[in-house]
């Protein structure tokens, strides 16, 4: 039979760059590889097994990932020649059927192949590569630990490929059972994709299992098997043990991937699962961004559970699909960078995802360049609690998106702000977008991420601008001539300052001390709104003892109706004998 292949390009189009290798034949392709894994850097041995191939074969391989691509995978390229099939004027073709490799830093150790050997004994964190040979089989592994410390087992089996649906006892030094894990039940990250309660988590054949290790234990049997007892070729695995370090909190991306326009600017919307009753803040930031692409790092005010980073690339920027390293950090920096994981379902059976993937980062790639391209100040914005405020935003046109109107909106705000619209007018190179800030929205640094939609050459597109920072200050604060007062007792002392406003705020200003020594007595002033400067007059009874305190100069006023609260500022006053 006669087959017609046809290949072109999704959108027809070519250059000199657009090469490619179209190869038909008969390919070698093995059911197994062993080990599924191996330590970073390190060359290591793998076993093709079965398939078409005639016989077990070697062949090997220095994992060195892409850490642009992904840091925690590498997919060998093996060939005929490489494992010694290739008979004399046969082609080098490439072997199919080799699934990534997962790349750990964790010493990595294979179990024995003779007969009769003692299980492997290692001191935790270690990972045991090995695989159950045949039916009934049981491995078991010694882990040398720490008592009272809390460490994660974990197979890695089905998720990668094997056939094994894994059994995991940890047993003690005299053969007790001291915990057993099958099937792991997990929730599942991406909520907007789980329609029930019930959907919201995942089943997966790999056992995990968190263990404490009793007082006076210091090692600790790892048992696997197969659940039905099955084993042969095409069941190999990773057992991995290590301690447990404690994060405050996950960083889920809301995208499984980003397209970053050349020249343009893409935004990445995060959410947030606070861990333990950690209610901090969170700087969001890109490690190590592929050359072209810069990145205005984002953050998560305290207790909100949202944010944004916005990534913007260079005209000239060119690279492969790249896994970005996107990470949360809490200032205090403990225990260090939360990277980004997301849980994908590729398949779903009523409400048992059957096929699913946990992705470690985000995978990105540079697209077409957009007809508008957007920016905003990379200096912040200044903003009070209760006003709105503008945030100017230049748009770049290329021919033929002049008339396109653009209108203003953002990914999920922080609590506190909310997008009062206005946009970008037909043939504007410059519009505002108006956030109104409310009373109540935390005082020092918030960032924006500012979205437009409109329609351009016939289709509605929505652009992403560059990050924002507004920066809320207090609408009015206090500066002081003095902060040292001097008064006899019988004596009056002018007491000076400003009232500075900030932003749109006009409103009157009360000004008054608190806690001046017995004997003194201050009435407070009212600084109308087309003023600022003030005049306090402090009265000294003549009987006034002498005495020092440290009284506190307050402003009143109202956003919203309400109190608004604004730190005191100390004096030092002093009370001396009159004449």
């Amino acid at each position: 039979t006669d087959y017609v292949i046809e290949l072109s390009d999704s959108s027809y189009q070519g250059d000199a760059k657009a090469n490619y290798r179209l190869l038909v034949g008969g390919l070698p392709v093995a059911d197994e590889v062993f080990p599924l894994g191996g330590r970073k850097g390190e060359t290591i041995g793998l076993e093709l097994t079965g398939g078409t191939l005639p016989n077990p074969t070697i062949g090997s391989t220095t994992l060195r990932p892409d850490a642009q691509l992904d840091p925690n995978t590498f997919h060998p390229r093996l060939t005929n020649h490489s494992i010694g099939i290739a008979g004399p004027g046969e082609a080098v073709l490439d072997v199919e059927s080799i699934p990534s490799l997962v790349v750990d830093t964790l010493p990595e150790l294979r179990e024995p192949t003779e007969p009769g050997s003692k299980p492997l004994k290692a001191l935790a964190p270690v990972v045991f590569n090995g695989r159950i040979g045949k039916k009934g089989e049981e491995d078991q592994y010694v882990a040398v630990v720490t008592p009272g410390l809390k460490y994660r087992i974990k197979v890695e089996a089905a998720e990668l490929g094997s056939a094994l649906d894994g059994v995991l006892q940890v047993k003690g030094p005299n053969g007790a059972v001291l915990a057993t894990a099958d099937d792991m039940v997990t929730p599942a990250q991406d909520k907007a994709k789980a329609k029930t309660k019930k959907a919201a988590t995942l089943n997966t054949p790999d056992p995990s299992v968190d263990f404490t290790v009793p007082a006076g234990t210091t090692e600790i049997t790892l048992a696997l098997r197969d659940l039905r007892g099955d084993g042969g070729v095409g069941y190999p695995y990773r057992l991995t043990i290590e301690p447990i370090v404690p994060t405050p909190f996950l960083i889920t991306t809301t995208d499984d991937q980003v397209n970053i326009p050349r020249g343009g600017t893409a935004a990445v919307a995060v959410t947030v699962n606070r861990l333990g009753g950690y209610t901090g803040p969170i700087r969001l930031e890109l490690i190590n961004p592929p050359p072209g692409l810069s990145v205005r790092n984002g953050s998560i005010n305290a207790g909100q559970t949202v944010g944004a980073l916005t990534i913007s690339s260079t005209p000239e920027a060119s690279f492969e699909i790249a896994n970005l390293k996107l990470v949360g950090v809490d200032p205090a920096n403990t225990p260090g960078p939360v990277g980004t994981s997301k849980t994908i379902v590729f398949a779903e059976q009523g409400t048992l995802a059957t096929n699913q993937m946990i992705q470690e980062g985000l995978p990105a790639a540079i697209s077409l360049p957009t007809a508008i391209t957007l920016d905003a100040p990379t200096t912040p914005i200044e903003a009070v609690p209760g006003y709105p405020v503008n945030i100017p935003v230049k748009a770049n046109r290329s021919p033929g998106a002049e008339d396109a109107s653009l209108t203003f909106g953002t990914l999920p705000l922080p609590a506190g702000f909310a997008i009062a619209g206005s946009k970008i007018e037909p043939k504007a190179a410059e519009g505002n977008a108006v956030i109104n800030v409310g009373p109540d929205a935390p005082i020092g640094p918030t960032l924006i991420a500012l979205t437009t939609k409109g329609p351009i050459s016939g289709k509605e597109k929505t652009l992403a601008v560059p990050l924002v920072t507004l920066e809320v200050v207090r609408p009015a604060s206090v500066e002081l001539a003095s902060t040292t007062i001097e008064i006899k007792a019988g004596a009056t002392v002018e007491f000076k300052g400003k009232v500075s406003r900030k932003g749109s705020f006009k409103e009157p200003v009360t000004v008054k001390i608190d806690g001046l020594p017995a004997g003194l007595k201050v009435d407070p002033v009212t600084v109308p709104p087309d003023q600022t400067e003030f005049t306090l007059k402090i009265i000294a009874d003549p009987k006034a003892a002498p005495a020092e305190a440290k009284p506190q100069v307050a402003l009143a006023f109202q956003i919203a109706k309400k109190d608004f609260p604004v730190p005191t500022t100390a004096l030092a006053v002093k009370v001396v004998p009159g004449p």
